[in-house]
């Protein structure tokens, strides 16, 4: 069942398909477990397609500033969902990336249940689904495509076997240090970092003050699907530290930016491109000089 599954993710345009196991979650608080969503959940499945390369390309020239979301098309994670249910039975809720419900809004609706607008974090289900590593910027990082990468999470009663958790490395970290370098608002600070274990995979994360991130003329953005109270912070899972980091909330309609075309990550995706870390080749390299960019303040 788990071929067929992932033979018809392909069919539909899908290029990254990995599963987690329930236990995988295990120790994570309620309001980021998937088993908060579907009580009889025992597996994650995280489906993903390659952002193609050439959306960045406008943003590296500095004359188009196209956007690049890591929430996949939600018709694509319906239709896996829907086959999923018609073809084995078993329940399949998608994850999708929507603005929260109103729901209840003083308390949990039930003692012994989080708080409504459970958070999964998609970059924790990537990671747990073997499907690559956080990169020292928060990024998902897989090994055809780096942090091009764009993802759906579906929770199911189906139990498939898992994949094994990547087990390669990506990101050079502190000893590369090219992001936080070309960073025009100084935002990422590699003297304060967080370890996080996903799995046992052990990943260290920078610092960043979304403060200035937000103000980056070089590519940041909102996130302009996922904006009000999904983005919520999850210290422990996504390295985003706390008292620095605004999290995302019906109060203040402020989120953690999108820096899939920023100056930092695009710059990640360079170096790994140029390093030869990725599967996915191009013909001419992704840069060819020293980029561009604005100093935060010149906007």
């Amino acid at each position: 069942m788990k071929e067929m599954l992932r033979d018809y993710a392909r069919s539909i345009g899908l290029t990254l398909f990995g599963v987690a196991s329930a236990e995988r979650f295990d120790g994570l608080p309620k309001n980021v477990h998937p088993a908060s969503i579907l009580p009889e959940v025992r597996s994650v499945i995280v489906i993903g397609a390659d952002i193609p390369r050439g959306n960045y390309r406008g943003v590296e020239e500095g004359t188009l500033w196209n956007f690049a979301s890591k929430y996949l098309d939600q018709r694509l994670v319906l239709d896996m969902a829907r086959t999923i249910e018609q073809q084995t039975h078993f329940e399949a809720v998608p994850y999708l990336a929507h603005f929260p419900k109103v729901a209840p809004r003083s308390r949990p609706v039930a003692p012994d249940r989080p708080m409504y607008n459970v958070t999964i974090n998609l970059e924790y289900a990537a990671v747990a689904a073997g499907l690559g590593e956080i990169s020292l910027l928060g990024q998902l990082l897989t090994p055809q495509y780096g942090n091009r990468n764009a993802l759906g999470v579906i929770l199911t009663e189906l139990e498939l076997e898992p994949d094994p958790i990547f087990a390669g490395t990506l990101c050079d970290g502190l000893a590369c240090g090219e992001c936080i370098a070309v960073c025009p608002a100084r935002s990422i600070n590699p003297d304060k970092t967080v370890t996080i274990d996903i799995c046992g995979r052990q990943t260290v994360l920078a610092e960043i003050n979304y403060n200035l991130c937000r103000l980056c003329p070089n590519g940041a953005a909102p996130d302009f699907i996922n904006k009000v109270g999904q983005e919520e912070l999850m210290v422990e899972f996504s390295g985003n530290q706390p008292k620095i980091v605004e999290t995302s909330t019906a109060l203040t309609r402020r989120n953690v930016p999108n820096i899939a075309t920023a100056v930092c990550a695009r710059t990640c995706l360079n170096h790994l491109e140029k390093t030869g870390r990725l599967t996915q080749k191009y013909v001419n390299p992704f840069r060819d000089g020293e980029p561009w960019r604005l100093e935060t303040w010149e906007r």
